[in-house]
């Protein structure tokens, strides 16, 4: 199966569309995306992210710059991973939204929040790819423009205790990249309103390319 991973669309959904076309017949079935649907905005913004994936199923979880309105609207819509996990083919996907507090944003956790939230989506969870906006601390690829890490020690210290296959994450624009805390791939995927993507393809060895449009 493959798998079209979207994160820090801020609005861009022009974007997506364009993502969208170059994948097209390429047989993807379904989108995930990782946070920042909108730019502090609300379910009519949301809802376009959504339209514009139409065609694919979709799993998702709002970002710190989208709203309680984004998160609420995507728990109606049947597609939100936040605090949660899915089953998708052989693999379970596991997810948390949102920025941790402090930072700028509407829709922000506590380290404790997203530390318990996960543990609760991955447990007893195999085959599991977990997926955060936030990227996990003290990687190359939570650091924000200033050189200064900004990611999650709680998701960082998920993956180090439970071990997921995978991690995908965002939130950090200009540090697109891989890193590795154990033996777990963690891939900041990069942002859409960049022209950024990932296509994940969940065969009995998990692969990725990345998109630029």
């Amino acid at each position: 199966m493959l798998i079209l991973v979207l994160s820090d669309i801020h609005g861009r959904v022009e974007k997506i569309k364009k993502i969208v076309s170059l994948l097209h017949n390429q047989g993807v079935e379904l989108a995930l995306v990782l946070g920042d649907l909108t730019n502090l905005g609300g379910e009519k913004q949301a809802e376009d992210v959504l339209n514009a994936l139409k065609g694919f199923e979709a799993m998702a979880i709002a970002g710190n710059f989208d709203t309680m309105e984004v998160a609420r609207f995507l728990e109606r819509r049947g597609v939100s991973l936040h605090g949660k996990a899915r089953k998708v083919g052989e693999w379970s996907f596991a997810g948390f939204g949102g920025g941790l507090v402090g930072s700028p944003g509407g829709f922000l956790f506590s380290e404790e929040d997203i530390k318990a939230g996960l543990e609760n989506a991955l447990a007893k969870k195999s085959s599991a790819i977990l997926a955060t906006h936030l990227p996990p601390f003290g990687t190359g690829i939570d650091k924000c423009y200033t050189g200064a890490h900004v990611g999650s020690k709680a998701v960082r210290k998920i993956i180090e205790d439970f071990k997921p296959a995978l991690h995908l994450c965002g939130h950090c624009h200009e540090a697109s990249g891989e890193a590795k805390i154990g033996e777990t791939k963690s891939i900041n995927v990069g942002a859409v309103s960049e022209g950024k993507a990932l296509l994940l393809d969940l065969g009995k060895e998990l692969k990725w390319e990345r998109i630029q449009v």
